[in-house]
């Protein structure tokens, strides 16, 4: 990672546009970087990792300086559930990294991904609510949202 990585991205020019605010506002520091290689990169994955190996991804992601890291999908499967109980009681989570994961807007997938967090320092929940057509008839069993 950079030093100082502000100074990476050089501001644009202002524009003056006296109603609007966004036009004159200025990036002073690095954006805040999130990887999901483990993840929505292994969900990609036509073979996705076992705990090996997503383990030897976690360890790089660390080494690169990532301090934000999406590490599984806990209530899709007992296999990323099993991961992110690995990094909790195996204490490699670093005091200053904070990991991520995802679960839908459902009571069961919630507790079930909250159940995998246990002992956590710290933890960002991703909850998301599929609003597609096929998602409302499918997963909700809804017509209409």
């Amino acid at each position: 990672m950079l030093n100082t990585p502000a100074e990476k991205y050089q501001p644009y020019p202002t524009l003056s546009l006296p109603d609007r605010r966004w036009p004159e506002q200025i990036i002073t520091r690095a954006p805040r970087w999130l990887s999901t290689d483990l993840r929505d990169g292994n969900q990609a994955l036509a073979e996705p990792m076992d705990s090996a190996r997503k383990l030897q991804f976690w360890d790089l992601l660390l080494s690169c300086g990532f301090k934000e890291i999406e590490v599984a999908f806990p209530s899709a499967s007992q296999t990323d559930f099993n991961f992110v109980r690995q990094l909790i009681e195996e204490n490699r989570i670093p005091d200053d990294v904070t990991i991520q994961v995802l679960t839908q807007a459902r009571d069961d997938l919630i507790r079930r991904t909250f159940d995998s967090l246990r002992g956590a320092k710290q933890a960002t929940v991703h909850l998301y609510n599929a609003t597609a057509p096929l998602f409302r008839r499918l997963v909700f069993g809804m017509e209409k949202a």
